[in-house]
């Protein structure tokens, strides 16, 4: 849009009198068609209140969304993908929990084989309703319990990982969306089981150094081969290199190391130690999370000691980067006291940059003054509504997103679990424009999952959560073709700075469409 404040008056250097009046014209000429090109641009934005629900859909889904920073790998898979991927494996269903198990024989009475279920349409259907949340009331289980129980009915990871990395990747890229931060728990069991067996030493700096002295940060460069083979078969699904490349090759993804917040706290310390080494020896591995219930009965009395793990491990968020779970919980989950602290907590004592969820930041004690704190750091809120809407019971229009908006807290729209919740990224912007969200809005959102990532580098923009200031290397080049100068040179070493500039010219390009 022209900015008329930015309009410059050409530089007289006394130009005979006769000329004079010219120029004024030509002057006033120049400002008012700045004017009427700001106007003409305004009136352009588009009013999403007012589209149908299919014209609603259509423009959400080709809109550059910018990034999709809280996704599970695997809970992102649609379970038709789950279902075609345990008929190619001889994987059996559990007929009594509705559930994808291990290779056969499946000669046990509660099983079946993958490939006898999936020509049943009554049977096939059943297995959908149970791997996903599209069945609200499921065998009774509210929302929450059939989100959380579904992961275990999935198990089809890690063997096929990069097939979902791939359909995750592919789906991004159909909505015009091209970075992804993506939450993945490498070596899990070998972690978990060697802080089982050297245990807890009675605080977390004890326990770190029994660790350590156990072999512990031995296990990198495992995760190191197992990401490169989980993106080495991304890329063969994808036909990456090949005339027939999908697009999810254009995808840029990173991963954050997810670790349980159920079970004695020495394994959930090893996964988080484990994850600071893989973060600084694997620049594909980005940040950290804690994740499993919230509300759980280890996830709430350990809640504390798990901050000051993270505080300790990170060095407050110092060394590695840290997103946390936090605050995905509401008063029909856990009790009032619970309620009161734990984005509060994740922010002042893990020194987390990004928090998941947030829903109950608006019950927290002293909510105004840390929703203040939260802007004033650049604390991002990660906004799920489609899966708060599964698993909370939290309507969008009474989600906090409106409130964080209006703090000034950075927000951004992403998943959660596509595939368990039956929706896709285009879905949540949908969600949030149908509650009073704004183009401006939208523009926000995918702009913040690009400057609030994980990525190395210097941003584009002075002002993230703003964008009105280009950095001066990149002033009046924004949107260009191609960066020149100090800016080509900000976005050639910056992976940010990259991403960002990609994600400018998609914006500019959709809009000249529109």
């Amino acid at each position: 849009m022209a900015d008329p404040s930015a309009v410059v008056s050409p530089t007289l250097t006394a130009p005979p009198r006769s000329g004079r009046l010219g120029l004024m014209k030509r002057f006033l000429a120049a400002l008012v068609g700045a004017l009427v090109a700001a106007g003409a641009a305004a009136a352009a934005t588009p009013d999403l209140a007012k589209m149908s629900p299919a014209e609603l859909a259509a423009f959400m889904t080709a809109f550059p969304k910018g990034g999709e920073l809280h996704n599970h790998l695997g809970g992102g898979t649609p379970a038709e993908d789950i279902l075609t991927w345990a008929v190619e494996d001889g994987l059996c269903v559990d007929m009594v929990e509705l559930a994808i198990r291990g290779a056969g024989p499946c000669t046990a009475d509660n099983l079946k084989p993958a490939a006898a279920v999936a020509g049943d349409e009554a049977l096939r259907s059943a297995l959908i309703d149970s791997l996903t949340v599209r069945h609200p009331g499921f065998r009774d289980r509210s929302g929450h319990d059939q989100f959380f129980s579904a992961f275990a009915r999935r198990s089809v990871l890690p063997r096929r990982g990069g097939d979902a990395l791939a359909e995750t990747l592919d789906g991004l890229a159909r909505q015009n969306t091209f970075y992804a931060e993506l939450m993945v728990s490498p070596q899990v069991g070998t972690s978990r089981g060697l802080g089982a067996r050297v245990g807890w030493r009675g605080d977390p700096a004890a326990t770190r150094a029994a660790l350590s002295e156990a072999g512990l940060e031995k296990l990198v460069p495992a995760v190191s081969a197992d990401t490169d083979a989980l993106e080495a078969r991304a890329r063969q699904v994808m036909k990456c290199g090949a005339p027939a490349a999908h697009g999810g090759c254009q995808v840029t993804v990173r991963f954050l190391f997810q670790a349980l917040r159920q079970g004695p706290p020495e394994q959930t310390m090893a996964q988080l130690q484990l994850a600071v080494a893989v973060i600084q020896a694997d620049k594909r591995w980005v940040g950290l999370q804690l994740v499993a219930p919230e509300d759980s009965y280890d996830a709430t009395r350990y809640y504390d000691l798990h901050m000051h793990m993270v505080d300790l491990l990170t060095d407050h968020g110092r060394k590695v980067p840290v997103a946390l779970h936090a605050g995905e919980v509401t008063l029909k989950l856990v009790a009032p006291a619970e309620v009161s602290h734990r984005v509060r907590d994740a922010v002042e004592i893990a020194g987390a940059r990004r928090i998941g969820h947030g829903t109950d930041l608006p019950l927290e004690t002293g909510a105004a003054q840390l929703a203040a704190e939260m802007a004033a750091k650049g604390v991002l809120v990660e906004v799920n509504l489609l899966s708060n809407q599964a698993i909370l019971e939290i309507d969008p229009k009474d989600h906090p997103y409106a409130w964080l908006r209006k703090m000034g807290v950075p927000a951004s729209l992403s998943t959660d679990d596509a595939g368990i919740s039956r929706s896709e990224l285009a879905g949540d912007y949908a969600a949030a424009v149908r509650n009073g969200a704004t183009y401006d809005d939208l523009k926000t959102s995918a702009r913040n999952a690009i400057a609030f990532s994980f990525l190395p580098g210097e941003g584009l923009w002075a002002d993230p959560n703003s964008y009105r200031r280009p950095v001066a290397a990149c002033a009046g080049q924004i949107g260009a073709e191609t960066p020149h100068g100090a800016c080509a040179e900000l976005v050639a070493r910056s992976d940010k700075a990259r991403e960002q500039w990609r994600h400018e010219r998609l914006l500019k390009a959709f809009e000249a469409a529109r």
